[in-house]
């Protein structure tokens, strides 16, 4: 499917390059100081990544004891050490997340003060509660920490953070002023119970740096060699982190990619990236242009979507020539679904097992959908989601922002006794409680829960083809990919107002694409659920493109013509909102009253956007994939 680069070499500095071309080779070695590696997809950046570390220790140019991996999740720093103990190279290099390095510095300067080790809050909501007094009951505790979250990562206060969250579309109960005394008060409360948060693991680091040159001195004498790898999903806490960390001589590589950068929601930046060189003089910048993962015909089809949204774009593949990208128009959904079935039984025979193969789409319930059509034409599928109520119950958990909700939401269903142990609510929660296991220490939120239960859950030993979001995509990929409803709404997203917003839509689609190494197809529908729909601007305006009109089977037909009623949506709706209260403890009508859920029944909203229109957009955006679900669970 593509090339490998051998990974079990020895230590020593020529081997380290082994299997390397000039331009990895020119990353690897490239001299000490400030080096950028623009590494994109499918260009080998975690070898790169990997290989640096032992190429400087193998030529003697850094000492492993003083040398810092930081990766965004653990996992990833799970994979790095691997390759390190294949290249020979064990247990000196430190390898950590953002998070899990500021907790080692915070408690190890606790215990240089004689102060007891930092105590990261289990149940986050509720030390904020305690902060509101009163004021809690009036207040969405959930939009509230989300505004202090958007405040800290993004370090803003004032007047530029009140324009920030009104571009977000965080809504708040309060001004600014009002924000400000809240988050004062949630620190004090911190406080008296000796606790922080996962933000306050950075937020406090810097904080200290700022004010004890001493503490400073202390990082850089055990970290003397910096790597970051994913590099543009930094956001601004994480990247003053690092100007602390690398100093003013710095020894730094960081690996990324900015045509990747697709969390932006979560507060990173990818104009961070551009600014790394800035960190000190004479930097390297190293491009990695080369992909060994996709066809000529993937990589053009990413690339020319990219800049058909006035994005920079460069890529060059090292594969052979494959099968041109397939771009086709369906007259509906059903048209589309039964093109899908299509090309993936052409692909399956092609490559020999489903395995291999994975439709991709923009939002969870348009995988449910295609997840049950496939399956009921004897198409395997390796999906976690199975069916409307699974799908509603995967949206509120994947809508929580931190890993406090998680943590609430899970406990309210498995500890209360009122959820059947077979129903998808208990099943997801369970879940929940194994994802934070999985991933204590660092920060986590609903989407990281949706990426990991998409990624991990129902996939060894079973042969399927893979349904899901692009988000979950990332880091993935397939021999063969269909990327579904390719259309203006999906892609780019309703939702996506700002320049910004829309330009990261963008950088979504070409992961996506980028995700296919031998054959990418790419349909979309003139039609879905009976209103028009328009091909996606971003795609290649002069694409081959195949109309197919094959339409629904008679049974299809029969389903789709009995509209649901109100009181069912009704009946949804109320349903919805009476397990919202008992999550969040609002009462039910302080969350939806009856008058909004007859304006949503008579609006019968297909999109979050549209749902926007009869609700506020605030609601719309933190409840809205969750309520669309309980929509269609009642058709």
């Amino acid at each position: 499917m593509r090339q490998s680069l051998p990974e079990d070499v020895p230590a020593g500095a020529d081997s380290v390059l082994v299997g390397l071309d000039a331009d990895q080779r020119a990353a690897v070695t490239a001299p000490s100081g400030v080096v950028v590696v623009r590494a994109g997809a499918g260009s080998g950046k975690t070898t790169v990544l990997t290989r640096r570390v032992a190429w400087r220790v193998a030529t003697s140019s850094a000492s492993p004891e003083h040398t810092l991996a930081i990766t965004f999740t653990r996992q990833a720093a799970t994979e790095m050490r691997t390759r390190l103990r294949r290249i020979g190279i064990d247990g000196s290099p430190h390898i950590h997340t953002f998070h899990a390095l500021g907790l080692r510095l915070l408690t190890q300067r606790a215990a240089d003060a004689g102060r007891a080790r930092p105590v990261v809050a289990t149940n986050r909501l509720a030390v904020l509660a305690s902060a509101l007094g009163n004021d809690a009951k009036d207040s969405d505790l959930y939009s509230v920490a989300n505004a202090i979250d958007h405040a800290t990562v993004r370090m803003l206060g004032g007047a530029a953070l009140s324009e920030s969250l009104a571009v977000s579309g965080i809504s708040r109960a309060v001004s600014s002023e009002g924000l400000a005394a809240i988050m004062k008060r949630y620190e004090e409360a911190k406080r008296k119970r000796g606790v922080v948060d996962t933000n306050d693991l950075i937020a406090h680091v810097v904080r200290d740096a700022r004010r004890d040159p001493v503490f400073v001195e202390s990082m850089h004498r055990q970290f003397r060699h910096v790597s970051v790898d994913e590099a543009q999903d930094m956001n601004p806490l994480q990247y003053e982190f690092l100007r602390i960390l690398a100093g003013a001589q710095p020894d730094l590589f960081v690996v990324g990619d900015p045509n990747q950068a697709i969390y932006g929601f979560n507060g990173a930046d990818r104009t961070l990236f551009d600014e790394l060189p800035g960190l000190g003089t004479g930097a390297v910048i190293v491009s990695l242009p080369s992909n060994y993962r996709c066809t000529p015909q993937v990589v053009d089809g990413a690339v020319r979507l990219l800049r058909n949204a006035g994005q920079d774009a460069r890529a060059e593949s090292r594969r052979p020539e494959g099968r041109a990208v397939a771009y086709i128009g369906c007259e509906n959904e059903f048209s589309e679904r039964n093109v899908i079935l299509r090309e993936l039984q052409r692909m399956h025979g092609a490559c020999g097992t489903w395995n291999l193969l994975a439709v991709l789409v923009r939002v969870n319930a348009l995988a449910d959908d295609i997840s049950a059509f496939l399956t009921s034409k004897g198409v395997p599928v390796r999906s976690s989601r199975r069916g409307p109520e699974w799908n509603a119950t995967i949206a509120q958990a994947t809508a929580l922002t931190s890993r406090e909700s998680l943590s609430i939401w899970s406990s309210d269903i498995l500890d209360t006794g009122d959820y059947e142990a077979s129903s998808p609510e208990h099943e997801i929660a369970g879940r929940v409680r194994e994802f934070l296991d999985d991933n204590r220490g660092h920060a986590v939120d609903g989407r990281a829960f949706g990426s990991w239960l998409a990624t991990t859950i129902d996939r060894t030993d079973v042969e399927g083809v893979e349904v899901m979001t692009f988000h979950s995509a990332k880091g993935r990929e397939w021999w063969g990919v269909v990327i579904a409803a390719a259309e203006a709404g999906y892609l780019p997203h309703a939702s996506a107002r700002s320049g910004e917003q829309k330009a990261e839509e963008a950088r979504l689609g070409y992961v996506a694409m980028t995700r296919a190494a031998d054959e990418l197809v790419v349909t979309w529908a003139k039609s879905r659920r009976r209103r028009e729909r328009k091909r996606s601007p971003l795609l290649p305006v002069d694409a081959t493109v195949v109309t197919s009109r094959q339409g629904p089977g008679e049974d299809i037909r029969r389903i789709s013509a009995a509209r649901p009623t109100d009181d069912a949506v009704t009946l949804a709706l109320r349903a919805w909102r009476e397990s919202a209260s008992r999550r969040s403890r609002m009462p039910a009508k302080g969350i939806l009253t009856d008058r909004q859920i007859a304006s949503i029944v008579r609006g019968h909203p297909e999109s979050v956007e549209e749902l926007a229109i009869i609700v506020d957009r605030a609601f719309a955006t933190r409840h809205g994939e969750s309520i669309l679900a309980a929509i269609r669970a009642a058709d």
